[in-house]
Order: structure tokens, then sequence, then C-alpha cells
């Protein structure tokens, strides 16, 4: 039994018009969207079906048990020699108005259909469903995906604070001399005692980055800290297949130093102001790049370079989780900053000051879309740490 998989699929159903029938075409796990709405995963060629009145699920027959026992799917069927018979038999039975399939030209996370199995969804369709369109579920994917349910966000909580407790533990065993490297390893180490699997993402974990050396995604290296130095760490957990996503800068101070230099101080003061504002910018009905509009505008005004990347992005069952964004009008975003909040999103905040030369400054947190506006989910950093 999953308690996800219906609350998501029942969540997704509500949304649904009268006529319509989504499809989730999947085969060996092909489709993430799949996991996210029935939390399920199978082996052979399936089709995962949402209509108002009740899931769907046409599976192998090597995979109707573990399906039946998922406890999500109102009606399963099994097929043993032709998929496309049993699924063109079941969608003259069902007669939708309109068929919405899981295509995007602009997010990646609601492409899960891949070209092969389009293909063989139209001639099935065509054959099925004569007149009948096959239109993208992007919008609809996007919601789903992006209002938490209230297990989703207990297990989001559950993994912001564990990112909390992550720099906790960390802040003590930081010292001049140690590289980028065994500070990313450090981090694991203490990911996993806290009993997290850390995202590993393309650098084999946490981001670790002395910003002398260069503020980037990019893997750790062996350069090592110096007094004088800013360190930038970003890193997410994972619990229960939901993802935190906690930024946090540190100064490395000179000997009889007993605090950062005025510009540091200056660039942090600036980042946690854009921070507040875009926090305090936040409500349900806003499109997203009005909140990035207003952090983007208190940089300007102090002085430090445009952000050169959206403020926010959400979080769920990936760290970078699609749907609308908090982020600027520009073409290599697509339609996400035109995305409209809602309650239950869950976002990062992150107005970084990004400068070929120091003080670079990254500062994220992680925040809930409430009725009202914003709760934070993670502690703030209030001032720049100190090492």
């Amino acid at each position: 039994m999953t308690r996800l998989g219906r609350e998501k699929s029942q969540q997704a159903r509500s949304w649904l018009g009268g006529g319509d029938l989504w499809l989730f075409l999947t085969r060996e796990g092909s489709d993430p969207a799949a996991r996210l709405v029935f939390d399920a995963a199978v082996s052979g060629q399936a089709a995962f079906m949402l209509h108002r009145s009740s899931a769907l699920a046409l599976v192998a027959n090597y995979d109707l048990g573990h399906v039946e026992r998922l406890g999500v799917f109102g009606e399963t069927r099994a097929y043993e020699r032709s998929f496309a018979e049993g699924l063109a038999a079941w969608l003259r039975e069902l007669a939708p108005e309109r068929l919405l399939v899981n295509y995007s030209e602009t997010d990646p996370l609601c492409d899960g259909l891949s070209h092969g199995q389009y293909l063989k969804l139209r001639r099935v369709a065509e054959d099925a469903l004569p007149g009948v369109p096959l239109e993208s579920s992007e919008r609809l994917l996007s919601r789903v995906r992006g209002v938490k349910t209230d297990l989703e966000l207990s297990r989001l909580e559950r993994a912001v604070a564990g990112s909390g407790e992550l720099y906790a533990r960390l802040r003590p065993l930081l010292r001049p001399g140690q590289s980028e490297r065994e500070i990313q390893a450090l981090m694991l180490d203490i990911a996993a005692d806290l009993g997290f699997a850390a995202y590993l993402g393309d650098y084999g974990g946490p981001l670790v980055c002395i910003n002398r050396v260069g503020l980037a995604h990019r893997a750790p290296g062996d350069d090592r800290l110096e007094r004088g130095d800013l360190l930038i760490l970003d890193h997410a957990l994972e619990h229960a297949g939901y993802h935190s996503d906690l930024a946090r800068t540190l100064y490395v101070r000179r000997e009889g130093e007993s605090g950062a230099p005025e510009p540091e101080l200056r660039a942090f003061a600036s980042a946690h102001a854009a921070i507040t504002a875009a926090f305090g910018a936040i409500a349900p009905g806003l499109e997203g790049w009005q909140v990035d509009e207003v952090a983007r505008r208190v940089h300007l005004d102090n002085g430090f370079p445009e952000i050169s990347h959206a403020t926010g992005h959400q979080l769920g069952r990936h760290v970078h989780d699609g749907g609308a964004i908090l982020g600027p009008r520009w073409e290599r975003y697509g339609s996400a900053p035109y995305g409209v909040l809602e309650p239950g999103n869950v976002f990062t905040l992150e107005p970084t000051i990004l400068q070929t030369g120091a003080p670079s400054m990254l500062v994220e947190e992680n925040v809930l879309v409430t009725e009202t506006g914003a709760r934070w989910l993670s502690e703030r950093q209030n001032e720049l740490w100190l090492i």
C-alpha cells in the first residue's frame, strides 16, 4: 500500500476536466512522472491512466500482483501478448474527449514520454479514438508536481532539517589548510551519519568552492583553504524521495581578525536583504518573475551585479523540481517564470552575487508558499559564518 500514490493520484484527478483522460506511458521506469503521481514503477510496458472517477492501470502480467498491492488503482488489467491491443480496447471503452500525455518543449520533468513511445501511442490512439487529440499535460503535471500534499511536505521538512544539522556539525570541523575534496568528504560522512543520502549530482556530492578558485557548478579540487578566503558550500539531502537544497558562505579569518572585512560583510548583507525581500513578496496568485524582480532589484540598488540566474527553483522529488520558478523572463527559462504560485509550493531563495573577483556570495534558503504568504522551512543564515 502506498499512501503517497493515493494522495497524489487523487490530487491529480481532482484537477482533471470531465472529458479528460491523462495517460502515462512508461516502461522500465522511463517516465519519472509515473513515480511522482502514482508512487509506482514497473518493469514492463504499462499505461497508467487518470480520469475524474478513478485511476486505472494496464500492465504486463508479471507486474500485475505488484501494482494491485499498491492500493492506488481502482481497476488494474494485465496483458500477456499485446499491450497495444489491450490499450486500444480500454481507450474505446473510456471514450475520452481529450488525451493528455507527458511531453514538453521546455520542462524536462514534464517530458517523460519518449519519442518511440509517442509514436506507438499515436498509432493506437488514431485507431481507437479517431479525431481525439493528444495534448501536452505540462500545465497540469507542473501543478501536481508543485503543490505538495501533507505527506510530501513532511518528508521535505525532514530533509531540510537534516541539511541544517549537517552544517551545524560541519562548522566546528572546518580549518585553514583543508582542501575542497576533503571538505566534500566530511560533508558526505556527516550526511551518512545523520542517516541521509546526499545528492551526488554530476560532481560526486556537495559543491565546495573556494571563491578564490571560482564559484561555479564544478567538482571540488585539491586547492586548500587559506586565511582570507570565502568558502561556499551547497548541498542537497534526500529523505524518502524528497530533497532539500541549502547553501552557505563562510569566511576564513586572517591572523588577528575578529570578523570579516567590509566588502564581504556588504555582499552578505545584500544577499540577506534580497532573500528577505523575496520572502516578503511571495503570495499565492503571483507569477514567479514578480518575486524574482524584487530580489534582483535589491542587488542592483546596492551596487552589485545583476543576478545571473533565477532567484529560486522548486524542491520536491528532484533538487531542481520543474514547474514554476522565481526567475526572470528570459528565453532560457521558457514559460517557467510565468508559473503562478500556489499554497503548497516549496521554493529555494538564492539570489547569488557572482563576481569575477571576490567577494561572491551564495546563501540559499528553503520556503513554503502558504495561503497568506510564505513560511521558512530552513533556519536562516543571518550572519556571515566565520572559520
